[in-house]
């Protein structure tokens, strides 16, 4: 399948598109362990299903939980079985620091405001 490029991109942006696209599809040859080693030498988000999270050592591969309590369950498909269902959130250890200094600053700045009006 072919996708419809504007002429005014160039060759150089064509080939970066195609090479971003394909990373982010799965070969179907690729068994669901390989694939979630994958994702994780990416650095990517991964979603397992309840069966495949007790398997799965988050610490070991410095990975966590979602920091964010209302994102640590999530409807999706895990990224091994493609199960569809309610399945765990896990993000890495450097995005989960980086989402923790986010919500830090937020009541920081919420704070702030509030010596400032108060």
């Amino acid at each position: 399948m072919d996708i419809l490029i504007p002429q005014k991109w160039t060759p150089r942006q064509v080939n970066q598109a195609n090479t971003k696209r394909a990373e982010f599809r799965r070969n179907p040859n690729t068994s669901g362990s390989a694939n979630l080693d994958n994702m994780i030498a990416l650095e990517k988000a991964v979603i397992l299903c309840p069966a495949h999270t007790r398997k799965f050592s988050p610490r070991q591969v410095h990975y966590s939980a979602h920091p964010d309590k209302r994102m640590r369950r999530v409807v999706g498909r895990c990224d091994i079985c493609k199960e569809f269902g309610l399945s765990y959130l896990f993000i890495c250890e450097k995005d989960a620091q980086e989402e923790r200094k986010k919500v830090e600053r937020f009541n920081r700045a919420r704070e702030y405001g509030k010596f400032l009006t108060g």
